[in-house]
């Protein structure tokens, strides 16, 4: 099982989506039609928060392997320049 590196983003995210569901249970048991709402927007918008947040850690591990990708052609290039 691989766990993930949280970052800030996501954190919060996360926290959105539990509060936000929290809301919303709490919103049923009152019946609370804001509440419930409330709740229903903080967790899409936590949601949100833990995709970008995954899109960017996504992008940077990309980030890294073109940059390990140039550094082996550049080591190519000399090893071939000195032959």
């Amino acid at each position: 099982m691989r766990i993930p590196q949280l970052t800030r983003a996501g954190a919060t995210g996360l926290l959105d989506k539990v509060v936000g569901l929290s809301k919303e249970i709490v919103g049923e048991v009152v019946d609370s039609e804001g509440l419930i709402n409330n709740g229903e927007n903080q967790q899409k918008k936590g949601a949100e928060n833990l995709k970008a947040s995954r899109e960017g850690a996504k992008a940077k591990a990309h980030s890294a392997k073109a940059r390990a990708h140039e550094a082996r052609e550049r080591s190519a290039q000399r090893v071939k320049e000195n032959s």
